[in-house]
C-alpha cells in the first residue's frame, strides 16, 4: 500500500495580517462560538482533569548546568494543548516562549508558534505564527464578556495597560460593543497612553482619552479591562468602581475583598481554574506563580463567597447560565486564557487563508519513508 502524501499549510505573521488577525469583529463571533461549544463540553484541554491551562517549565532559581536557563521574570515555555469540536473539530497546541529581557534584543516579550492538527490522523494542516493570534483571542474573551454581561447603557471602557493587550482588547471590545463613545486609557508612562490613544482614535474611529491616574479611569467606565504585566499589580479600590459595571482581568491586579464579595465572578471557565489551584497547590510555594482565580477561591473557602454562585462565561454564552439579569448588578470576569480559543481563532484564520490563496504549502512528507 502505497503511503499518504501530507502537506501543512505555513502562515508568517505578514500571511496573518493578510488572512484578518486583526478583524476584531470576526474574533468575537468566532470565540462567542467557541464559548458556546465549551459550555456544551465538546472539548478536552491537556491533564488528566482534561482542563489544564498548559504544560509548563520551571526553570530553578539557580544554574544547575552551564546552559540552563534560570527563573526570570516572565520566564516560561509553555504548552497548550487541545481539542475543540463542534463546528471547529481539530486539536491544536500553542508553544509559547516568554522572556521579559527579550525587549532589550528587539523581540516581542513572547514568541510564539500554532498547530493545527487533523483529530483523526494527527497530520498537521497548517502552522502559523501565534503572537497576533494569541493577542486578539485573548483580548475578544472581555469582548464576549461585555456582550453577556455589561449594561445595555455602557458607553465609556477604560484600558488600563496601553500595551498590546490592551490593543488588542478595545479593538474586540468596540466590536463586541458599537454603541461605545468613549475609552479612557491609564498607563504607568502617559506618553505611553498619549500615543495609544491616538493611534487607537485613528484605527477604531471613536474618542480616546489618556487620563493621568487609576481612579479617573475606573470611575468613568462602564466596562473597565486591565491588561498589565509585570510585578507591579495596579490596586482598585471598591469605590472607585460603579455599581453596574463589568471589570474584566486578563492581567494581574489587586482588587479588594469588598468588591469581589459585593459583584457576580464570573470565569472564562472555572473547571480550567480550579485545576490550576489544584496544581499550585502541590508544588513547592517558591515555584507557585499565583494563578487568576486564586483570591476568589480563598474567599471562598473563608465562606465570604458561594463557590455555587460561581459561573464560567461558556456557560452563560450557551444559555445554561443567565448572564446579567438587572440594571444593578457589577460583574467580575477572571479570565486565564485557554488553548482552546487558539484552535479557534487559528481554523478561522486558517480558512480565511485558503479562501485568499495565501501562505507556503510545505511537504512533511510525498510518502511516509517507514510506516
Amino acid at each position: 500500500m502505497a503511503g499518504k502524501k501530507t502537506s501543512f499549510l505555513y502562515l508568517s505573521e505578514q500571511d496573518m495580517l493578510k488572512a484578518g488577525v486583526l478583524d476584531g469583529k470576526q474574533c468575537v463571533e468566532t470565540i462567542d462560538d467557541m464559548f458556546k461549544v465549551v459550555g456544551e463540553g465538546d472539548y478536552i484541554m491537556g491533564g488528566i482533569c482534561e482542563n489544564e491551562h498548559g504544560q509548563r517549565i520551571y526553570f530553578p532559581e539557580e544554574k544547575r548546568f552551564p546552559n540552563m536557563p534560570v527563573a526570570g521574570p516572565d520566564r516560561r515555555f509553555l504548552s497548550m494543548i487541545t481539542y475543540l469540536g463542534g463546528r471547529f473539530n481539530l486539536c491544536a497546541c500553542k508553544w509559547y516562549g516568554s522572556n521579559i529581557e527579550n525587549t532589550k534584543r528587539g523581540l516581542p516579550r513572547s514568541v510564539l508558534m500554532v498547530t493545527l492538527n487533523n483529530v483523526e490522523t494527527g497530520e498537521p494542516f497548517a502552522h502559523m505564527s501565534g503572537n497576533l493570534l494569541s493577542a486578539m483571542r485573548t483580548g475578544s474573551v472581555p469582548a464576549v464578556g461585555a456582550k453577556y454581561l455589561a449594561s445595555k447603557d455602557a458607553k465609556v471602557a477604560a484600558v488600563i495597560g496601553a500595551g498590546v493587550m490592551g490593543r488588542a482588547t478595545i479593538t474586540c471590545m468596540k466590536a463586541a460593543l458599537p454603541q461605545l463613545t468613549k475609552a479612557v486609557v491609564y498607563d504607568l508612562v502617559r506618553e505611553k497612553a498619549e500615543a495609544f490613544c491616538a493611534q487607537m482614535s485613528s484605527e477604531l474611529g471613536f474618542r480616546f482619552e489618556a487620563v493621568g491616574s487609576m481612579e479617573e479611569a475606573v470611575r468613568a467606565a462602564d466596562v473597565i479591562t486591565i491588561a498589565t504585566a509585570g510585578n507591579a499589580k495596579p490596586v482598585i479600590k471598591t469605590e472607585w468602581v460603579k455599581p453596574n459595571a463589568v471589570i474584566a482581568t486578563q492581567g494581574t491586579a489587586d482588587i479588594p475583598d469588598e468588591l469581589f464579595t459585593s459583584s457576580r465572578v464570573v470565569f472564562d471557565e472555572i473547571k480550567m481554574h480550579l485545576a490550576w489551584k489544584e496544581e499550585e497547590e502541590k508544588i513547592s510555594p517558591a515555584k507557585r506563580l499565583g494563578f487568576p482565580g486564586a483570591s476568589v477561591f480563598r474567599l471562598c473557602e473563608e465562606g465570604k463567597i458561594n463557590e455555587t454562585d460561581l459561573v464560567s462565561l461558556s456557560q452563560i454564552a450557551c444559555g445554561k447560565k443567565l448572564g446579567r439579569t438587572s440594571e444593578e448588578e457589577r460583574f467580575i470576569l477572571i479570565i486565564g486564557g485557554m488553548p482552546v480559543e487558539d484552535a479557534a481563532w487559528g481554523h478561522t484564520l486558517y480558512h480565511n487563508a485558503r479562501k485568499m490563496g495565501i501562505g507556503q504549502e510545505l511537504v512533511l512528507w510525498d510518502e511516509p519513508h517507514w510506516m
